[in-house]
């Protein structure tokens, strides 16, 4: 049994239509059927299993067609404990830094230290681990160009943020947030950070090689690609939408122009 949704003329869903295996051997199949059944209409198939189009649809959800994905079209201002750093038996801390190869080395310290499967993102690699809002250890941390990581965050359409928007309606919306309440995938590395810069924290730059951080972690090598954005969805910036970018996360731009300058 397939489930088809139905839209409307905005990409909500209005309605989720059982078809039969023999009647949906393909998504064009069942989109036929559903038009023969119920007129002509717009109609996405949604899973109930895996996370494919991101989530199983839910009557009043949105289809967005850019990332080919469903979302609940709530926008989530609530977010708290943005600051966390990982702290790791051998003294040592990490500092999560979202779209900053966070899923790689969360999923390493996961495995390495904690015994965890540590094989998905972050958010999820994270759960359950030491974490404090102030390193006990030595804090370590991976700093990426701020655009950069935009283009990263927006591309993977996480939940809690308009991602169905437009960039240039998405940024428009952003510069006019909250830092303290957003997804952190879009805060400021600087504020994630925390209030106040640990002062011995070791900056690494994540357009170099990670490689010796990893090994300063007593994490394994070598390091494989985990997470990353596919090239085909990354939006296309303006010169404006960068200039806008820079002034929104101007503090981090700073922050990287000093980490770029490290030997």
């Amino acid at each position: 049994m397939a489930i088809f949704t139905q839209l409307d003329s905005n990409n909500i869903v209005t309605n989720l239509i059982p078809v039969s295996d023999l009647d949906s051997q393909t998504e064009q199949q069942g989109i036929d059927f559903c038009t023969a059944t119920f007129g002509i209409g717009k109609y996405v198939e949604t899973f109930q299993i895996g996370n494919q189009r991101r989530r199983f649809a839910r009557i009043g959800d949105i289809y967005d067609e850019r990332s080919d994905a469903f979302y609940y079209p709530k926008i989530q201002q609530n977010y708290k404990n943005q600051v966390r750093y990982i702290n790791l038996p051998n003294g040592d801390s990490f500092c999560v830094l979202y779209r900053c190869a966070s899923s790689l080395f969360t999923g390493l310290i996961a495995q390495t230290y904690f015994g965890k499967a540590g094989d998905g993102q972050a958010v999820s690699n994270i759960f359950g681990l030491p974490m404090t809002p102030t390193p006990t250890g030595t804090p370590y941390a991976i700093i990426r160009d701020p655009v950069s990581r935009f283009v990263s965050a927006y591309t993977l359409s996480t939940g809690g943020v308009p991602a169905w928007y437009p960039v240039g309606d998405f940024i428009d919306w952003l510069v006019q947030q909250d830092q303290t309440k957003l997804n952190p995938h879009f805060v400021s590395q600087t504020r994630l950070l925390g209030d106040a810069i640990p002062k011995n924290i070791v900056f690494q730059d994540f357009a170099k090689d990670l490689t010796p951080l990893a090994i300063t972690l007593g994490l394994p090598t070598p390091l494989k690609i985990k997470n990353a954005s596919k090239p085909e969805k990354k939006p296309t910036l303006t010169p404006e939408q960068i200039t806008t970018l820079q002034n929104f996360y101007s503090d981090d731009v700073e922050l990287y122009a000093k980490v770029q300058s490290q030997p």
